[in-house]
């Protein structure tokens, strides 16, 4: 400001008017302060309605993507206390980052120095052409925040743009104390966080760490405000698994026809395997030394075993000839060792660290190794892995446009999607597997907003639903209660018997609501043959076998024993048979009958229910044939009688 320029006027101080008393001096610094009272009071008041940045006319912008810029029409914005008017304007942008397009306000003190109208134009007065008061200038244009012209001056944010998309957060003009009432309406009457349309989630793909998602155009409301994007958005999220560490996972190596076996892993997908230890049989040419009962070292480390040393037709004994002892071979007690400087062969497994490759399941195997060793069957492997954890993303959506991602908890199975944050709108659930040729499951979490349309059309629908009860219950109803007689006319609707007359013989059957030609069965008694049971062809394997012995011993030395009794067999043994008597073909139709020409029904119904109970003797069993074998008698001996339940039977043939 200038050097005799005076202003004192504090909003603390509560004065609310100047008191120009007569006889007084009028000061200059008066008239700045009622100036500046008088703009307090009016910026008290349009706050309420307004807050910085509110576009009350025009101001709309456009995003050119060929020359990277944004363009501003002409428009009026509100800004410390007045609308204030801004010419338009070309701004650069960053298309790859989100920027805030705003005005810069900027003040400049004009006297009569820098504007010669400003001299008191007039004529017939003393003071004129003498200078007089100053004016306060304001400059107002459309910029960026990193722009900075000044310390003075003051930057307010209108517009949002990111990556190339403008944010539409509310269309003007905005009347803050108006928009707060609506937004406060919404959140009571609808929940205030929900989608308009569009708003759908979709994935784009995965590179140089990054995930993309594409944001389809539409329009939100969150906690009551509403957010719009005139088109789709793109959003990237860090491509950030969480890992899990496995240690010493263990598996049995069985090789197949090929001598090859296909491990995978228990959990995936794969990362990294670090390590895979396995057993290793391997036979091996060693020198012995010069030294009688030294030691020869193994060419291998982790020996487990020593299976055999032999040389030419000598077979050395461990425990006699050598010992096992610090993955060495010791010959320090007093049995035989092969001449010193001269060669052996011996046969050993040792455990061993393979480096494998692996796809995103596991890995193969190979019998065979390089090094002239071999996997051992049936041994333990064991592998240490790195792999990636499932996990649930949440994509939410803020009032101000921002689209962020809230990671999830991994765990080893079905994880559990997070919550929102407060005064978010959930848009889509991402279930992250990780697997490099998979895209992540999304599923849409956004709660829609239903038009009156839509909701007449469910109306609609709810009361056709109801129509269609009613009739069902008339319909079932009248079935109920006079199911055969319809204007005069017998009515079966052949779901069951009960509209047939059991007292004299139905010679037709009713079957999946059809009536067909009853079906009869014979029952026949399967002929078992000598053998106590049926089976199937089989072989005999061995399941626990000793072949070694210690002794042996006579059982009966004395043959002390009584004969062994004859074997008799019934054929058949036991009689089981069901007595049915029935004059509707029915049931028993049912159990056979399996479709008609082409069409083929398979059907399963078991109920069990018992309503009574009870037990006596038969009054009379039927009669039939049984076949006697009897077998197991040496020669010399005779049967003097045969009874079967205390009745004596002849057989055919003494």
């Amino acid at each position: 400001m200038l050097d005799d320029y005076y202003e004192k006027f504090h909003a603390d101080s509560g004065y609310e008017r100047l008191l120009f008393r007569a006889g007084k001096g009028l000061q200059s610094r008066e008239l700045n302060d009622l100036q500046s009272q008088v703009g307090h009071h009016l910026k008290g008041v349009a706050d309420v309605l307004l807050k910085d940045g509110d576009l009350v006319k025009g101001g709309e912008l456009v995003v050119d993507t060929d020359s990277a810029s944004a363009l501003i029409t002409p428009g009026d914005v509100y800004m410390a206390g007045q609308v204030r008017p801004v010419t338009s304007g070309v701004v650069p942008i960053d298309l790859n980052a989100t920027v805030d397009v705003g005005v810069w306000l900027t003040h400049k003190v004009i006297t009569e120095e820098q504007d010669p109208s400003l001299r008191d134009p007039a004529v017939d007065a003393i003071n004129f052409d003498e200078p007089g008061a100053a004016r306060l200038q304001q400059i107002c244009q459309w910029g960026l925040l990193s722009d900075a012209l000044g310390p003075d001056e003051a930057f307010y944010p209108v517009h949002r743009i990111e990556q190339g998309t403008l944010i539409i957060k509310q269309p003007p003009p905005q009347l803050d104390a108006v928009t707060q009432a609506l937004a406060r309406y919404d959140r009571e009457a609808n929940g205030g966080s929900y989608v308009v349309q569009g708003m759908a989630l979709s994935y784009r793909g995965a590179e140089q760490g990054k995930q993309s998602f594409s944001l389809e155009e539409g329009k939100a409301h969150i906690e009551g405000y509403e957010v719009a994007f005139a088109t789709s958005r793109t959003a990237e999220f860090n491509y950030d698994p969480d890992i899990g560490e496995v240690k010493e996972e263990p598996k049995t190596f069985q090789a197949d026809a090929q001598d090859m076996m296909r491990m995978d892993t228990d959990f995936f997908p794969v990362k990294s395997i670090d390590e895979v230890n396995v057993t290793v049989e391997k036979g091996a040419q060693l020198t012995r030394g010069q030294l009688s009962g030294g030691d020869d070292l193994l060419p291998d480390e982790s020996v487990l075993e020593i299976l055999s040393i032999t040389q030419g037709e000598t077979v050395y004994v461990q425990g006699t000839d050598f010992i096992f002892l610090r993955n060495h071979i010791s010959w320090q007690l007093s049995g035989q060792e092969p001449a010193g400087g001269s060669q052996y062969h011996v046969v050993y497994r040792y455990r061993k660290q393979l480096t494998v490759e692996y796809d995103e399941r596991g890995f193969s195997l190979s019998k065979q190794l390089e090094d002239g060793g071999e996997l051992v069957e049936n041994t333990l492997v064991t592998i240490d892995y790195q792999w990636y954890r499932p996990r649930i993303d949440l994509v939410v959506l803020d009032r101000f446009g921002h689209i962020k991602r809230i990671k999830g908890q991994a765990v080893h199975q079905s994880p559990v999607p997070p919550k929102a944050p407060a005064h978010h709108l959930a848009l889509a659930q991402v279930t992250q597997f990780w697997f490099n040729n998979q895209a992540p499951s999304i599923e849409s979490l956004a709660i829609r907003a239903v038009s009156m349309s839509q909701l007449e059309q469910m109306q609609s629908q709810i009361g056709d639903l109801y129509q269609l009860l009613a009739i069902e219950r008339l319909r079932n109803d009248a079935n109920s209660q006079d199911p055969t007689s319809k204007y005069g006319v017998f009515v079966d609707p052949f779901i069951d018997d009960d509209m047939r007359d059991a007292g004299i013989e139905q010679t037709a059957a009713i079957v999946g609501g059809e009536l067909v030609l009853p079906l009869e069965a014979d029952i026949h008694q399967l002929q078992v043959p000598d053998e106590r049971a049926l089976t199937l062809p089989y072989v005999l394997e061995d399941v626990l076998e000793q072949p070694k012995q210690t002794g042996s011993m006579k059982i009966n030395p004395y043959m002390a024993f009584e004969p062994i009794p004859a074997d008799i067999r019934l054929t058949p043994s036991v009689d089981h048979w069901t007595q049915t008597h029935t004059n509707v073909a029915s049931s028993i139709t049912r159990r056979f009958w399996g479709g008609n020409g082409a069409r083929v029904s398979t059907q399963t119904v078991s109920t069990t229910q018992v309503l009574s109970s009870s037990t006596r003797s038969a009054e009379f069993l039927r009669r039939r044939w049984v076949n006697f074998s009897i077998s197991g008698f040496d020669e010399g001996e005779t049967i003097e009688q045969l009874t079967f339940d205390g009745i004596t039977l002849i057989p055919e043939a003494q």
